[in-house]
């Protein structure tokens, strides 16, 4: 792209959209100048040429142009952004990149409000805000992120969907590396939303009708074989083993909770497991593989049940790694690494939704 001298062009940018970039195109410098001998100009040639050979090609200044330059600072964060599903309103983790600047919070934000730009993942999810909703303001101090939204479509919304948006926020802007973040406050068109301010929920996709008492856990379904869904169910209160039963509630499936379905083939059980430092051994019976239809368990590229089994159990500390056994037998043959965060997916590729 060729700019008039000193004039300021954006940059179009697939990934990040408009980038205010200062790139310009030098003008031709016309100098006059005295004639030169032939003999002095020979001379400063032949020095050159000297000069060349002995300080060799691998020496000499490669100069980029000033697009090249200024393309190259922009630097991305990764981040975790939460969608809503297209069907059953379930918020969903998924990682994006952002540029890394001043604004960062801003970024994370419109990407929010924007939904996936992916064709595959705007058939799964979509923004939990509708369609014009606009970002007018966003200032952070103190641990603390002021976001004034505007747009006539905030009017429209649902008050238990506006709720669940909000959340979305809350969730997205808490979860960000770098940043510590600890409560949201939320202003409509500049007015307060009842002087609210958030904090990060304690539990996400909460399934209705649990006890109130129960002890919280955390566990990953699949929504329509495209994405892992965070649900929080509750166990019993006196549950002695608590590893084991979130173990069988993954194993178990989703037990009639509307559009999830099981990581895992009907009919199969965990037979036992074994703690040996921070090493988890899982023993699955036959069926894991036998009735395993879909290839969940034993796709190398993308593999929702391993996925689903190493963010289950991030929750548990001391536990850093765990395999996979059938009847006994590896499954996998290396020990996969269970992650702290949506953006720590060591050896499970594409366990998460994830886009640019």
């Amino acid at each position: 792209m060729v700019t008039k001298p000193g004039k300021i062009e954006p940059v179009s940018n697939t990934l990040y959209g408009e980038v205010q970039g200062h790139i310009t195109e030098g003008g031709a410098l016309v100098m006059q100048r005295e004639p030169v001998r032939v003999s002095q100009l020979l001379l400063v040639i032949s020095f050159f040429i000297v000069t060349t050979t002995l300080v060799g090609c691998n020496d000499l200044p490669v100069f980029q142009n000033d697009e090249t330059k200024d393309l190259a600072v922009i630097r991305q964060q990764p981040v975790t952004v939460y969608y809503v599903t297209q069907e059953g309103d379930y918020l969903v983790p998924v990682n994006t990149k952002v540029s890394l600047d001043d604004d960062i919070c801003r970024h994370v934000v419109e990407k929010v409000l924007a939904g996936p730009h992916d064709t595959d993942l705007k058939e799964a999810l979509s923004s939990p805000f509708p369609r014009g909703v606009l970002l007018k303001y966003i200032y952070v101090k103190d641990g603390r992120v002021c976001v004034d939204l505007g747009g006539e479509a905030i009017g429209t919304m649902d008050p238990k969907l506006w709720q669940q948006a909000l959340s979305s926020l809350v969730f997205t802007l808490t979860e960000m590396p770098d940043v510590d973040i600890k409560s949201i406050e939320v202003l409509v068109n500049g007015v307060p939303d009842n002087n609210m301010v958030l904090e990060r929920p304690a539990y996400i996709n909460l399934i209705p009708g649990e006890p109130d008492d129960g002890l919280p856990i955390t566990v990953f379904f699949s929504y329509n074989d495209t994405c892992l869904v965070p649900v929080t169910v509750k166990l019993a209160p006196e549950t002695a083993d608590v590893l084991k039963a979130t173990l069988d509630q993954l194993v178990a499936g989703p037990r009639g909770i509307p559009y999830l379905s099981s990581v895992f083939p009907e009919g199969t059980r965990l037979l036992d497991y074994r703690i040996e430092g921070d090493l988890l051994s899982l023993n699955f019976s036959k069926e894991a593989v036998l009735r395993d239809i879909k290839g969940n368990i034993r796709k190398e590229e993308q593999s929702p049940t391993v996925g689903s089994l190493a963010l289950t159990l991030r929750r548990f500390a001391g536990i850093d790694r765990f395999e996979i056994l059938i009847e006994g037998t590896p499954l996998i043959e290396q020990k996969l690494k269970v992650p702290r965060s949506y953006l720590d997916l060591e050896n499970i590729t594409k366990a998460q939704p994830e886009q640019g």
